[in-house]
């Protein structure tokens, strides 16, 4: 009896074991699999996802790590697209530039005032580029300067509007405004009219001759809403949730003026203020770009 007694507990140890070691590698195989997910995605392979097999802890976890490697590959899929753009866009006038001075080294263009105008017009867009790219980072981090004071909205729409209407005048478009007054925000004055008249370049440059420009200020429950309205060719659909996005332009050749960074400049500056941006767009019609602003509580 006593020896069956061992054998039956050293057979219930063996099994116990042989339990504990299945249930350790059931255990351990998830974790195994984490890991050498997370070695892939080190390596660089950021395609790289766990399957998910259960919806306990270690599911959980599974599911935390590829959402983890999902951002990791949106975000250096945004890096190498931005660095592609910056490359595109210094391209051209790096070409301009290079191109005239060679001509005059050689002989062909003579070194006057004339033939050195488009090197110092590329130069100055470049300039604007690198200033614009400062400009989006900083907004982006949330480190870009703002020195907030209480503003009268239309005030400073109506200033911005006389400061656009020589160029809009130029290319025989009138700016009509619609303000309504007491609009009352803590926001940095020249942030504001940057992008306010960055809309209404926008807006000029797109609007055929003898078109108008409408801008309308209104409050909106506890916001000011500024919108810009003209009476351009419009965005088509696919096109017009990405306007925001730095260098994006509607037009796919890309020979539009601009750097294609000023809408998303004015987005970041817009959230710096704890205000929103958007824009509605009917082709053939026009388009209409609005933010709003927190009014100052009274």
């Amino acid at each position: 009896v006593r020896n069956a007694s061992l054998l039956g507990v050293a057979i219930g140890l063996v099994a116990a074991g042989i339990l504990g070691a299945v249930l350790a590698w059931q255990l351990a195989s998830p974790l195994r699999r984490l890991i050498r997910a997370t070695e892939r995605i080190a390596a660089g392979d950021l395609a790289h996802r766990v399957v998910v097999r259960s919806r306990d802890e270690l599911g959980r976890l599974a599911q935390a790590f590829n959402r983890m490697a999902e951002a990791l590959q949106r975000s250096e899929r945004a890096r190498r697209n931005l660095i592609a753009d910056i490359a595109h866009e210094l391209r051209t006038p790096l070409t301009v530039i290079q191109g005239n001075l060679e001509a005059m080294l050689d002989g062909v263009f003579p070194l006057t005032q004339e033939s050195l105008a488009p090197v110092y017009e590329e130069t100055l867009q470049l300039g604007k580029l690198v200033e614009d790219l400062r400009e989006l980072t900083l907004a982006e981090a949330g480190t870009l300067p703002l020195e907030h004071q209480k503003l009268e909205l239309a005030e400073l729409v109506e200033r911005t509007c006389e400061a656009v209407r020589p160029m809009a005048q130029e290319e025989g478009i009138e700016i009509e405004t619609e303000l309504e007054h007491g609009s009352v925000v803590e926001a940095d004055p020249h942030r504001i009219r940057q992008v306010l008249g960055n809309i209404l370049a926008n807006a000029v440059r797109y609007s055929p001759p003898g078109g108008t420009v409408r801008v309308t200020l209104k409050r909106e429950g506890d916001e000011a809403v500024i919108s810009v309205r003209d009476q351009g060719p419009g965005i088509p659909p696919e096109d017009l949730p990405h306007i925001f996005e730095r260098f994006y332009k509607v037009d796919r050749s890309r020979n539009e003026e601009g750097s294609g960074l000023g809408l998303a400049i004015a987005k970041a500056i817009v959230e710096a203020h704890g205000g929103k941006i958007w824009a509605e767009s009917v082709v053939g019609k026009g388009t209409t770009i609005s933010f709003s602003l927190p009014l100052c509580s009274r």
